[in-house]
């Protein structure tokens, strides 16, 4: 079982090896202290631009862990069923499909374990496991009748719009890791999750007072036009969120993304183009986040390694190394510093301001 939890992680060291490399410390001058076309100097500039980016960018991250975390944990059972015969108190089970004698209900509905694949009528996607020697089925929509065309010279009806992509998701049995993938509105987000216990082993699905953490890996690919600027990432990252024993959810990982942000301001641009690392450290929610929804402690680091293109009267061309930190308190509000730069990251909105 050990091998299963060692294999998940096994691209992690290229990350660790970024990490080391970026020092996690400021290196490098700041920028020349040339002017933009507002007559502010382009190294302050420079240092609301890193701050506002780094800032949306864990704001972000951290809805999207959460998101995470709500997915795994509620859907786990629709990919995992009990194979012992147990159904939830909740939910009733449901009826197996017609003509499937092989097959039984699971604990939710539209899901059955099958001892032979059901054919290709019966709309079941199905996983088999080598270990329970079983088919895990999910019920798939049936396809609609196909639309009868209204006689030449009537009008014809508005067809109706196409829903959005959902995520779709798929359990290797044999490794105990889930993976999923979606791809909506320029983003695509590709990630693989497992269930651990107490002890760090794998477990196949998610069990109320036994799955101690759920380990992540995330990789995503997208583009965002924001005010007056535009962005694209790539970005991998490693997580892991533990305490499903006790009352807080702790969040602790790293990942590294490559970045191209443009702003235009009035006559001027300015193109940031390099590496990000980002590291989670302690991040702490409290379960029922109803009344706190904000997390009560932890840091978030960015370290940012950028070149950037300003254009104006003139082209100017500089290198950025810059340890953005956001230490949090419980609240909306929270400070993000870069050295002897501070501002306010305000959780809710994702937007920078305060700075001095």
């Amino acid at each position: 079982m050990h091998s299963r939890s060692v294999s998940f992680i096994s691209f992690a060291g290229v990350l660790i090896l970024a990490i080391a490399c970026s020092g996690d410390n400021p290196a490098g001058p700041d920028a020349p202290s040339q002017l933009n076309s507002s007559g502010a100097p382009l190294s302050s500039t420079i240092k609301s631009d890193v701050a506002s980016a780094a800032g949306n960018a864990i704001a972000t991250n951290l809805e999207s862990l959460l998101a995470n975390q709500a997915a795994a944990v509620g859907s786990f059972t629709v990919f995992a069923p009990s194979f012992d015969g147990e159904t939830s108190s909740s939910t009733p089970p449901s009826s197996a499909p017609a003509e499937q004698p092989n097959c039984t209900a699971g604990s939710q509905p539209g899901v059955y374990l099958c001892v032979k694949q059901p054919g290709p009528g019966d709309h079941l996607k199905c996983t088999y496991s080598d270990e329970k020697k079983l088919y895990l089925c999910v019920k798939q929509e049936e396809p609609a009748p196909p639309a009868s065309n209204p006689p030449s010279g009537e009008p014809q009806p508005t067809p109706a719009p196409s829903p959005s992509n959902p995520e779709s998701c798929s359990f290797n049995a044999d490794a105990l890791v889930y993976s999923c993938a979606k791809s909506v509105e320029g983003k695509s987000v590709v990630k693989s999750y497992q269930f651990l216990d107490a002890s760090g082993q794998a477990m196949e699905k998610f069990v109320r007072g036994t799955t101690e953490s759920i380990r992540y890996r995330v990789q995503s690919d997208g583009t965002e036009t924001q005010d007056n600027h535009t962005s694209a990432s790539h970005s991998l990252r490693y997580v892991t969120v533990s305490g499903f024993l006790g009352p807080n959810r702790v969040w602790n990982g790293f990942g590294s993304s490559a970045d191209t942000t443009s702003y235009k301001e009035d006559l001027s641009t300015r193109k940031y183009t390099g590496l990000s690392v980002d590291t989670l450290k302690a991040v702490t929610f409290v379960d029922e986040r109803t009344t706190h929804p904000y997390p009560l402690s932890g840091v978030a680091v960015r370290v940012v390694d950028y070149t950037v293109v300003s254009t104006g009267k003139q082209v100017e061309t500089t290198t950025v190394h810059k340890r953005v930190v956001v230490t949090f308190n419980g609240t909306a509000d929270v400070p993000i510093s870069l050295g002897d730069y501070s501002c306010v990251l305000h959780l809710d909105t994702h937007k920078v301001d305060g700075c001095k």
